[in-house]
C-alpha cells in the first residue's frame, strides 16, 4: 500500500496511517500547493512467519528468474559491481 495524503490529513491521522503500512510501503505528503513535500517509508518489520526451506528456494528461484529477465547488460552483475568499486 502506498498512500498520498495532504499534510493536514497526516497531522490528524498519522498514527492510523502508519499502522496500516507494512515494511517498505510509503506515505507521500502533499503540501498546500499540491506539491509533494515528503515521503514516509515504513520500517516496521513484517510479522515473522515460519518458512520452510522449499518455500525459500521457490522464492529465490522466482527472484533469480525475474532478475535474469530484466538484465540488459552484456556484462555480468559481478563485472558491473567490480567496475563500480574502482
Amino acid at each position: 500500500m502506498s498512500v498520498t495524503v495532504t499534510i493536514e490529513i497526516a497531522e490528524r491521522d498519522l498514527r492510523n496511517l502508519l499502522d496500516q503500512l507494512e515494511l517498505g510501503e510509503t506515505i507521500m505528503l502533499i503540501g498546500s500547493e499540491g506539491v509533494p513535500e515528503a515521503l514516509l517509508v515504513s520500517l516496521k518489520p513484517a510479522p515473522a512467519k515460519p518458512q520452510s526451506l522449499s518455500d525459500w528456494e521457490t522464492q529465490w528461484d522466482a527472484l533469480v528468474h525475474k532478475v535474469s529477465q530484466a538484465w540488459k547488460s552484456e556484462k555480468s552483475a559481478v563485472e558491473v559491481l567490480a567496475e563500480m568499486r574502482r
